[in-house]
C-alpha cells in the first residue's frame, strides 16, 4: 500500500476548512526525541521559519529545547549580530547572519505584557537603553536607567524571564554586567560591576554583584574603596571576572592609563573580598572593550595617533600567560579608513566564537574580524530604512544561535 505522507505545511488540502487540526503533522507523529534531532539538523533560518509556521511548532520548538537529551550537541553555527536604532525601535530591525553572510528580518521580544501567565518580554529599546551580555546562546539584558531590572533571554526561540530578586545596589555613574552560561547543566551566572563616586574624594567605591541561576540570588562579592573609575566593560572567561580600571589621566598624555583586573570567581565568598590579578595594558587606548572568545580573554581599543587620543586604528589583543599578545590591527586600506572616520571614536564592539564585529554608532556601518582568516572585512550596511547621520544612534550586538538552551 501506498504510503501518502502529508507535507510538512500548516494544513493538508483535505484539513484547510480546520487550521487547528495538526494530528496530520507527521513530524508529530514522531517520539520526542526523533523530534529533537530533526530540528537539530536545521539550520537557524530553517529553524526561523519553522516558528512561523504555525503557534504549535513555535510552542513545540521551545518545548523541545527545554528537554533535549543527554546525547543531543549542538551543531557549531557562527554568530548572528543584532543591529538596532535605539530612537525608532522594531522598525526594520535586522540580524547579520555571518554564516551565509547575509542580514535576515529578525526580532525580539519588545512588548513589556503585565500577564502573568505570559512570559515576560523585553521592553522595546526605543524606550529603555540596555547593557548587554552574550554566553553560549543566552543574551541578558539590563536596563541603563534602572540598573536593576535584568531579562535572560533566548533570541532564537523568543523564550525569557526576568532575574528575581531585582540587582541590588541601586544606580551607579558607572555599570557594566557579563554572562557566562554552562550548556551542559543549562545554569548561568550574572556579574555586575558598578562604581560610585565618594563625596569629595578622587576616589570610588566599586561593587561587583554575581547571580546564580541555580540559587536565583544575588552574591556580594567585593565592595571596596579604590583609585580607579571601574564599571565600563566586564567579561567572565574560564571562571575569572575581568574588568578594565580607568586611572585619572592629564590631557595629552599618551601613558596607558587603563589597566585590567582579574577576579577569581571560584575563590568568592561572603568575607566581601577577592584576590585580584592585574593585567598591564600596552598603551594608551580609547574605547576599551572585553571579549569571551573560545574561552580566551580578548581586548579591543582604539589605538590613537596623536595626544588628542584620536583614533588612528583598532587593535586586538589576547591575554597570553597573563600578558597582552597584539593579534592584529585594523589595516590602512581605503574601506577601513573611511570606517574610522565615520566613528570618530564612538564604536561599540562584541565578539562570539572567532569573529568580532565593530559597529560605528552614529551609521549602520559594521567592522568585522575573522581570526580563523585573519581578515578584516566592512560587511554590507544593514538595510534598516534609515539614512546614517541622519540623527539617529545605532547600536547592536552578537550572539550565538542554539536551540539547546532556554533561561
Amino acid at each position: 500500500m501506498e504510503n501518502r505522507l502529508q507535507p510538512l505545511t500548516k494544513t493538508s488540502s483535505h484539513h484547510r476548512s480546520n487550521a487547528d487540526n495538526i494530528s496530520t503533522f507527521p513530524v508529530n507523529m514522531l517520539p520526542g526525541e526523533i523530534q529533537i534531532r530533526i530540528l537539530s539538523r536545521l539550520s537557524t533560518d530553517e529553524t526561523l521559519r519553522c516558528q512561523t509556521v504555525c503557534k504549535p511548532w513555535q510552542m513545540g520548538i521551545k518545548a523541545w529545547a527545554s528537554r533535549t537529551p543527554m546525547d543531543y550537541t549542538a551543531q557549531t553555527q557562527k554568530p548572528f549580530y543584532f543591529m538596532y536604532n535605539t530612537e525608532k525601535a522594531y522598525i526594520g530591525t535586522y540580524a547579520y547572519n555571518s554564516d551565509k553572510e547575509k542580514w535576515v528580518s529578525f526580532m525580539i521580544p519588545n512588548s513589556n505584557k503585565k500577564s502573568s501567565i505570559l512570559p515576560l518580554e523585553l521592553p522595546p529599546f526605543s524606550k529603555t537603553d540596555f547593557y548587554i551580555s552574550a554566553s553560549r546562546g543566552l543574551v541578558c539584558f539590563m536596563d541603563t536607567k534602572s540598573q536593576d531590572n535584568i531579562f535572560v533571554c533566548n533570541p532564537v526561540i523568543k523564550s525569557q524571564i526576568r532575574l528575581l530578586p531585582k540587582a541590588p545596589g541601586g544606580r551607579a555613574c558607572y555599570c557594566t554586567i557579563s554572562m557566562s552560561t554552562d550548556v551542559s547543566s543549562k545554569k548561568f551566572v550574572v556579574a555586575m560591576v558598578k562604581s560610585f563616586p565618594l563625596n569629595n574624594s578622587s576616589k570610588y567605591k566599586e561593587a561587583i554583584q554575581l547571580y546564580k541561576s541555580d540559587s536565583n540570588s544575588w552574591v556580594n562579592l567585593c565592595t571596596e574603596k579604590v583609585g580607579w573609575l571601574g564599571g565600563e566593560t566586564c567579561v567572565i572567561c574560564n571562571d575569572i571576572l575581568y574588568t578594565v580600571a580607568q586611572f585619572p589621566c592629564v590631557l595629552g598624555d599618551t601613558q596607558p592609563f587603563h589597566e585590567i583586573l582579574a577576579y577569581n570567581l571560584s575563590q568568592a565568598s561572603q568575607k566581601n573580598s577577592l584576590a585580584i590579578t592585574k593585567v598591564s595594558v600596552p598603551c594608551a587606548l580609547t574605547r576599551v572593550r572585553l571579549l569571551n572568545l573560545n574561552g580566551a580573554l580578548t581586548v579591543v581599543g582604539g589605538i590613537p595617533k596623536d595626544k588628542n587620543m584620536k583614533i588612528k586604528t583598532i587593535g586586538i589583543w589576547k591575554l597570553c600567560e597573563n600578558k597582552l599578545k597584539q593579534i592584529t590591527q585594523a589595516p590602512d586600506d581605503d574601506v577601513v579608513s573611511k570606517f574610522l572616520n565615520e566613528i570618530d571614536g564612538a564604536f561599540s564592539t562584541s565578539g562570539c566564537g572567532n569573529l568580532v564585529f565593530i559597529q560605528s554608532c552614529i551609521s549602520r556601518t559594521l567592522l568585522m574580524y575573522d581570526f580563523s582568516s585573519n581578515v578584516w572585512k566592512v560587511v554590507p550596511k544593514a538595510p534598516l530604512p534609515f539614512e546614517d547621520h541622519d540623527s539617529h544612534y545605532f547600536n547592536g550586538f552578537c550572539f550565538e544561535p542554539r536551540l539547546d538552551i532556554i533561561p
